[in-house]
């Protein structure tokens, strides 16, 4: 008998050392071209074509020659595409799925299979129809343009990870919330919302990387380079900065850094909304 715990212990424990040898494995992988690229920026001119793990002298200019006139605008040009895109995403995406996960229609399933069809379709065949609405709606060349641009790009796909998770809360609550006098939105707006906030949190997590990175959109529905965002200024910075590494490496640390702040604040929700909702 007790031989038979020690092999199954050794098992154990050779899995656990194989689990943190991948993971390891991985750090190193996603994080050695992010230690490249931080320490990049710090590099002068002259020793970014040196193989150098570490700057020999730590210098700024790199950040300082663009970061107050370029960066900061593009940055709150992100910003607002990027919040009004998650609002939008998020509050349709609440309401259509709390309303698909309530009906007992069997009309649901190729309404979801429709919209999951609809997820194909490559976003480029969409431009022309999309330019005529948002001249017609006279928000072209806006951000305003853009985040609803996104937004239908990104409604299905909240509205799928949504509706299971409003799903997975006990049909119990939505009949003792009708007994005690509350109507469908006090059930949503107090119940269903707060019980899944992790979960919400990390798909509108989701949604803000997908926003923050989009090159597509904001090159073809913004004419302005006052108005581009981050994501438009670092894909005309890869052909600026060719002959300037530090200052190519220090505008991609600038733009990778709200993302990464994001994940860090949000660490505990992330993890807890993995299991999008589910209750015991």
């Amino acid at each position: 008998m007790s031989s038979t715990l020690v092999a199954q212990a050794k098992r154990v424990s050779g899995w656990r050392l194989a689990g943190s040898g991948l993971a390891l494995l991985l750090i190193l992988i996603y994080g050695f071209p992010l230690f490249w690229m931080i320490t990049t920026a710090f590099k002068s001119q002259v020793e970014t074509v040196r193989v150098n793990w570490l700057p020999s002298e730590w210098v700024t200019d790199a950040y300082t020659n663009f970061f107050a006139s370029e960066f900061l605008p593009a940055l709150l040009n992100s910003l607002r595409i990027a919040g009004v895109t998650i609002t939008l995403s998020m509050v349709l995406g609440i309401m259509a799925a709390h309303g698909l996960s309530a009906s007992d229609s069997k009309l649901i399933t190729p309404l979801l299979m429709f919209i999951i069809l609809v997820q194909l379709i490559p976003p480029s065949i969409t431009f022309i129809p999309l330019f005529r609405v948002l001249a017609q709606l006279n928000v072209l060349g806006s951000h305003v343009g853009v985040s609803l641009a996104q937004t239908s790009l990104f409604l299905p796909f909240a509205i799928l990870l949504i509706r299971p998770a409003l799903q997975s809360l006990p049909r119990d609550l939505r009949e003792a919330s009708a007994v005690d006098g509350a109507g469908e939105w006090r059930y949503l707006l107090q119940i269903a919302i707060p019980l899944l906030r992790n979960t919400l949190v990390v798909i509108a997590a989701i949604l803000f990387v997908a926003s923050w990175g989009d090159v597509v959109f904001p090159q073809t529905l913004l004419f302005s380079n006052a108005d581009a965002p981050l994501s438009s200024y670092i894909a005309r910075s890869v052909d600026r900065f060719s002959t300037s590494q530090n200052a190519l490496m220090a505008v991609s640390t600038l733009v990778a850094m709200p993302t990464l702040l994001i994940v860090l604040i949000a660490q505990r929700q992330l993890k807890d909304g993995l299991t999008l909702g589910s209750v015991k």
